[in-house]
């Protein structure tokens, strides 16, 4: 008995020692991939970054005064070019941050979406454009969020509620 008594305490030193070489190494794993997740985090905020200024970039590079004076007066101001123009830097810069919210950027802090979207709709032609396109983004319970940022960005800007 007193071998068997040994051999147990032996295996149950054992069996500590192996739980706590396994409890290290997971929390050697554990931080890891926290600085996993800040990399990633880091590239998608510069990624973000770099893709809004390149599409900025892209639309400055298109207009001039006539142009801005156009967008501020509506849609019906614009030529069928300024209007296209317009779709594609409006169009692009909402998919960028629907990509950015579903992603979980920046915590999917409702300022800072609310701002931007703001911003994109400076121009009384953009909020024409942006009712025209809708509110409808994917139809899930995180983008029902950005939804109803956008509806009250809106509403803000332009002063009047819309049925969505």
């Amino acid at each position: 008995m007193d071998i068997l008594v040994i051999a147990q305490l032996i295996t149950g030193i054992a069996t500590l020692m192996v739980a706590s070489v396994l409890i290290w190494q997971m929390i050697i794993q554990k931080k890891t991939l926290d600085i996993a997740h800040k990399d990633a985090d880091s590239s998608l905020s510069f990624d973000a970054v770099e893709h809004r200024a390149n599409l900025n970039m892209w639309f400055t590079d298109k207009i001039d005064q006539k142009f801005l004076d156009n967008a501020n007066k509506g849609l019906n101001n614009l030529s069928d070019v300024e209007r296209e123009i317009l779709t594609i830097w409006l169009r692009s810069s909402f998919v960028i941050l629907i990509t950015e919210y579903r992603l979980g950027r920046m915590n999917r802090n409702h300022e800072y979406y609310k701002g931007n979207i703001v911003r994109l709709l400076r121009f009384k032609a953009c909020q024409e454009l942006a009712k025209e396109m809708g509110f409808n983004i994917p139809n899930n319970i995180v983008m029902k969020g950005l939804t109803k940022i956008m509806i009250e960005a809106y509403e803000e800007v332009v002063g009047e509620k819309i049925g969505v």
